[in-house]
């Protein structure tokens, strides 16, 4: 779960610096700084319903080389960009025509390199289409939608929803399973009990569904009075 929180994280700054949707551009494949090395968390996603791409890269030097050096790219490429630096590291951002390119760098330990996260996100004026649609997967009543997060790899394509609803959490979870049996989609197995490590209450409960080729898995949990859950759907090609 502490993956999709990051992403989401991320994700939402990078969407708060969006003024507005404009026609897309596929290319969106400039380095502005190039890395030692690159990890890819997803790069053909849709994340709250815009196409991104997120990458894990590695930089020599500190945060404030880097943050130069990309400064001074898009500079010579006469693209406005500007930086945000906060207690959670540095966030860079440039809006080159129709490609937000979105670069965070966390708090980086001594003597290394600096690690983060670049985001590239295509602004589009139409809706995007995901591969496993709204009405694939219900999800529960009630809900909040607080993050949804497609992305497609080879062979597979998972689609996470984040979510916020009123009660408790075993309540949520047995009423969901009851409303996805309902539907036809069969038990793959109940998962264990999350469990406090202070104490011996239970804090949530998961389980895993399948019908034909979907299947989800599911956890929810109590947090101040409510319930966050999290629906994880998959489709295999």
């Amino acid at each position: 779960m502490k993956s999709v929180y990051r992403l989401t994280h991320w994700a939402g700054l990078a969407a708060a610096l969006i003024a507005g949707h404009v026609a897309a551009d596929p290319a969106c494949n400039k380095t502005p700084v190039p890395a030692q090395s690159t990890q890819a968390f997803g790069r053909d996603m849709i994340v709250n319903g815009v196409p991104t791409s997120i990458v894990g890269v590695q930089y020599a030097g500190t945060i404030d080389d880097v943050s130069k050096a990309f400064r001074a790219y898009w500079t010579r490429e006469d693209v406005p960009a500007k930086g945000r630096t906060s207690a959670s590291g540095v966030l860079l951002s440039a809006l080159d025509g129709h490609c937000l390119y979105v670069l965070s760098l966390p708090p980086q330990p001594e003597g290394c390199c600096t690690r983060g996260l670049l985001s590239v996100i295509r602004l589009d004026s139409s809706p995007s289409i995901h591969r496993i649609a709204d009405a694939t997967v219900p999800l529960p009543e009630d809900s909040r939608v607080l993050s949804d997060i497609e992305s497609r790899d080879p062979g597979q394509t998972g689609r996470t929803w984040l979510l916020e609803m009123p009660g408790d959490a075993r309540w949520n979870a047995r009423r969901y399973r009851d409303t996805l049996a309902a539907q036809g989609w069969r038990s793959l197995g109940r998962q264990p009990d999350y469990q406090s490590s202070r104490a011996s209450s239970t804090q949530g409960t998961a389980f895993a569904m399948q019908l034909g080729r979907e299947s989800v898995d599911v956890s929810f949990s109590d947090r101040d009075g409510k319930t966050i859950a999290v629906v994880n759907a998959t489709r295999n090609r």
